[in-house]
């Protein structure tokens, strides 16, 4: 997935404790938004102001008393985790009910998720501009199931009952982020359902989202037979970040009874959930499932 700071949309300056983005084109802000920001006051958003830089828009964050998720990652306790990813849950629902803000324009990453020492609510940074984070819902509602599946991933006490039932939920796109929000408040939701994809049947879009890429990194199937490698000129996606790919590693198969990956004689190896393929031999994958393309790894979410 391709941010837009990285296109110099955009410039981030850290502050001390705080954050400024500095707008390389100050035609790309959102007077509207910016003020829907300001009204918003004790909801889930960072207090932000408006400045100049250099004669550019300074969109400049205070965290006062939160502090980034990343930094509270490796001390939350698991019932700690539960509540954050509950106030996460519920901060996107704040903005999806907002008719005049989109998630695609919410920062994801989590050093720029901050939560409240005090109460363990997250807050968010928006940007009011018109060249967005994330470049649909979908794309956003992607990353953020993948953020918080590697994250569960990574903690030794993953197996605990809630959150290997956090991490199924996660996986399972029947389940909407707001009916998701709703079950770990303890409600009973019904599954969403979901238009039958074109083309196809039995499954619906299957994404591979990075978990150690040195970029971010986010692959969208979108044919029967999906190709992917190092070589932009053979195979449907290109990852060029890892010399380990093959220029042609393997391929995504998808049909009535769901999704495969094959491998495609790579040098370094593909792998599910750490079992190396055979070569030429497709293997099934679900949601939840991790491809592993040479030294790199995916985590696979269908909806």
């Amino acid at each position: 997935m391709e941010r837009h700071d990285e296109n110099r949309a955009y410039t981030e300056l850290k502050c001390g404790d705080n954050i400024s983005y500095i707008l390389n084109d100050n035609s790309i802000f959102l007077t509207t938004e910016y003020k829907v920001l300001q009204s918003q006051t004790g909801g889930c958003f960072l207090r932000s102001m408006k400045m100049t830089y250099n004669g550019k828009i300074q969109l400049y964050y205070m965290t006062d008393s939160c502090r980034p998720l990343s930094a509270l990652l490796p001390i939350l306790s698991a019932d700690r985790f539960l509540a954050v990813a509950s106030s996460l849950l519920s901060a996107v629902e704040e903005v999806n009910n907002n008719g005049f803000l989109s998630c695609k324009n919410v920062e994801l990453s989590c050093d720029r998720i901050y939560v409240d020492m005090n109460t363990s609510k997250v807050r968010l940074i928006y940007l009011p501009v018109s060249v967005p984070v994330f470049q649909d819902e979908d794309a956003f509602e992607t990353e953020l199931r993948a953020e918080l599946l590697r994250e569960v991933n990574q903690r030794e006490d993953r197996t605990l009952p809630e959150l290997e039932r956090l991490a199924e939920n996660l996986s399972d796109g029947t389940l909407s982020l707001e009916n998701l929000g709703r079950v770990m408040r303890g409600e009973t939701v019904s599954p969403r359902k979901e238009p039958e994809p074109p083309q196809h049947t039995g499954a619906g879009t299957l994404y591979l989202v990075a978990m150690n890429a040195p970029v971010r990194a986010e692959v969208k199937v979108t044919k029967d037979e999906f190709v992917i490698g190092k070589n932009p000129s053979a195979v449907d996606a290109a990852l060029t970040f890892s010399r380990m790919i093959s220029r042609v590693h393997c391929k995504i198969s998808r049909g009535g009874s769901g999704y495969t990956v094959t491998d495609l004689n790579s040098s370094n190896g593909t792998y599910v959930n750490q079992q190396r393929l055979a070569p030429q031999s497709p293997c099934p994958v679900k949601n939840g499932d991790v491809i592993r393309i040479a030294s790199t790894d995916f985590q696979v979410i269908i909806r």
